[in-house]
């Protein structure tokens, strides 16, 4: 509380905003979906993305934790293995750790042998909104 407070609450948003807009745009140029059917209905405290066809979910999160160590949440009930949850909140609510996420679920899917997905493009397209704030 007194970070947010320290940093102030406008301060605190624009932040999290900025980190939900950068892993937005690094997931859909890595060639993912995005589970959101529009952004202005995104939250900016988590990013979900749509699990490629043929990709067991819960083996993802485990390859993307104890390969990168990076912790991913599961969808909740009806979207339980179709989709995977970025939190942008606390500690991994600064821009640089959507490129951290970006590169792990893209990673990660190419790994499993998902197909169209460029880790490269999607780092790339991350750090090119997060420059140009």
């Amino acid at each position: 509380m007194d970070i947010y407070l320290g940093e102030g609450e406008q301060a605190v948003w624009a932040r999290h905003a900025l980190t939900a807009k950068a892993c937005r745009a690094g997931v859909q140029a890595a060639g993912l979906k995005l589970w959101a059917a529009r952004e202005d209905i995104a939250s900016p405290t988590c990013t979900a993305v749509a699990i490629p066809d043929g990709i067991d979910e819960a083996k993802l999160r485990a390859l993307i934790r104890s390969r990168y160590g990076v912790m991913l949440a599961s969808g909740r009930a009806e979207t339980l293995g179709k989709l995977t949850r970025i939190g942008h909140m606390g500690t991994t609510a600064r821009p640089i750790y959507a490129v951290v996420a970006v590169a792990a679920i893209a990673g990660g899917l190419q790994a499993m042998g998902a197909k169209g997905i460029n880790v490269g493009e999607g780092v790339a397209a991350a750090m090119r909104v997060i420059d140009l704030a």
